[in-house]
């Protein structure tokens, strides 16, 4: 009679390897900011951004603390500081390309955190996904998005060294520093400090505090009953001293941070702490997870609530699972954290704020590396790989036509800025010309004609100089609109 065999057991898609999967996402990474860099060579300087470039030079080492619309700004700061005593303003391409090797490393360190786990054929598909996330397109094709885009490449770089069973103290302490770092170049580390702090929490078994508690007191029998039980405070610091360990950097910087700085310059948002920020959360918070779960595939915020109930029904099938699916059921709570808190501060400005681009890109990092971990037991049946993989297909496919768009609303938008821009220059040494007014009320509000001459005239500028016959050739609407807006008396 012949032995016995074991059954073989089934492959799942965790189990699914190649040996060169890094170099194939190090080779989409730079097919993809070579084509970028080439689609968004028209861009130019634009709104929030010309409060950095205008008074980068003048910092003061406090400056670098203040926020910039709530946010602590300070690495994207020294970052365009950087860019500036370097390039100056000759050139809006250092910007992009800086912008765009974030976002390259951004995806490459999405699809590390997810082959771990889920197997390289789901870290590559979540990496192709992410390169070409059209309706997250603002977080990397504007420059100045380089706040949000540090925010998410460090939270990354914290997520990678803190997954594993045992991280090592230097990883613990990478980790540590890498947080610290994502919340000071934008409020969006704030969330990955909570996905950080609830993995970490999750591994080392959960809180556990009513089950402490019990044997603390003395309420649970004890194998051996002669022995003292150990006081409660030393148990649980000895299963979260990691934990404190991590997080305690970057939550005494931001307890640093808000109150010397942040509070004092809070002038945008609303209070957080009414019944009617609260009250907002109800649409908001569906909105930004549905508009995050179906912005992957490429599909626009009126799709919310299918991608929200897809998210609420992802969301509950990883919390049963628990400790393991510690880092998905973390990255779930702080996508959760993101919409609550941006919607305590922003909800009054419309649901719809929920579904933008930059929000969307985020919750993206958020949510792929979520569905990865509940595909990752899936039979890798040759069906399945090839369903999963039409999908990834038809949704990468659907979203290079929504960024292909983006990035033409966006020629657009520059093509009348410039346009205003070269009016306003042309017009420098005419009398009438008033120094305070604003060149373009609509795209730079904070940009008037004489902090516009000074930084050309100091920095340089990307567009040419142009004399009557070139400016004849512009839009005439917006020629006759930059004369007025310029030419007068003091506002």
């Amino acid at each position: 009679m012949r032995p016995e065999t074991a059954p073989r057991q089934a492959t799942t898609f965790a189990d699914l390897r190649f040996k060169y999967s890094a170099h194939i996402v190090l080779g989409m990474c730079a097919v993809v900011f070579a084509a970028l860099l080439w689609a968004v060579r028209r861009l130019d300087f634009y709104y929030d951004e010309w409060d950095f470039v205008d008074k980068a030079e003048r910092w003061r080492f406090e400056d670098y603390f203040v926020p910039h619309n709530e946010h602590w700004s300070t690495v994207p700061m020294v970052v365009y500081r950087l860019l500036i005593g370097l390039f100056g303003m000759h050139s809006y391409l250092p910007y992009s390309a800086a912008l765009l090797l974030l976002h390259c490393g951004n995806a490459f360190l999405l699809f590390v955190v997810i082959r771990r786990r889920c197997g390289d054929a789901l870290g590559i598909g979540a990496a192709a996904i992410m390169l070409v996330l059209g309706r997250g397109s603002d977080d990397f094709i504007w420059a100045f998005q380089i706040g949000f885009s540090c925010s998410v490449l460090f939270g990354l770089v914290a997520l990678v060294l803190l997954d594993a069973e045992r991280p090592s103290r230097r990883a613990l302490v990478g980790a540590s520093v890498a947080l610290v770092l994502s919340l000071a170049s934008s409020g969006e580390g704030l969330f990955f400090v909570v996905a950080a702090g609830v993995s970490m929490v999750l591994r080392c078994g959960g809180l556990g505090l009513g089950r402490a508690l019990r044997r603390g007191g003395g309420m649970e029998a004890t194998a051996v009953p002669s022995a003292v039980p150990e006081p409660l405070v030393p148990r649980l610091w000895s299963r979260y001293r990691k934990v404190a360990a991590v997080l305690a950097a970057p939550i005494v910087a931001y307890g640093v941070w808000y109150p010397l700085y942040g509070a004092q310059h809070a002038t945008e948002a609303r209070s957080p702490l009414t019944l009617h920020a609260a009250s907002g959360l109800f649409t908001f918070v569906p909105t930004g997870l549905g508009s995050g779960m179906t912005g992957i595939i490429g599909l626009d915020w009126q799709y919310r609530w299918i991608g929200f109930a897809t998210f609420v029904a992802l969301f509950a099938l990883l919390c049963r699972r628990g400790r393991t699916s510690a880092l998905a059921v973390g990255l779930g709570v702080g996508v959760v954290a993101q919409f609550c808190l941006t919607g305590l501060v922003r909800a009054q400005y419309g649901d719809q704020l929920a579904g933008t681009s930059r929000y969307v890109y985020i919750a993206a990092v958020f949510i792929l590396p979520m569905l990865a971990e509940t595909l990752r037991t899936m039979e890798s049946r040759l069906r399945w790989q090839a369903a999963l993989a039409t999908v990834a297909a038809v949704g990468c496919f659907h979203s290079t036509f929504v960024l292909d768009d983006a990035i033409s609303d966006r020629n657009r938008l520059f093509s009348r800025q410039k346009a205003m821009l070269q009016t306003a220059w042309f017009l420098r040494d005419d009398p009438q010309l008033n120094l305070d007014a604003i060149i373009d009320p609509a795209d730079a509000p904070t940009l008037t004609v004489r902090l516009y001459l000074q930084t050309r005239r100091e920095l340089g500028s990307p567009l040419r100089d142009l004399d009557a016959r070139g400016i004849a050739a512009l839009d005439a609407g917006d020629v006759g609109q930059a004369r007025r807006n310029v030419l007068g008396g003091s506002r």
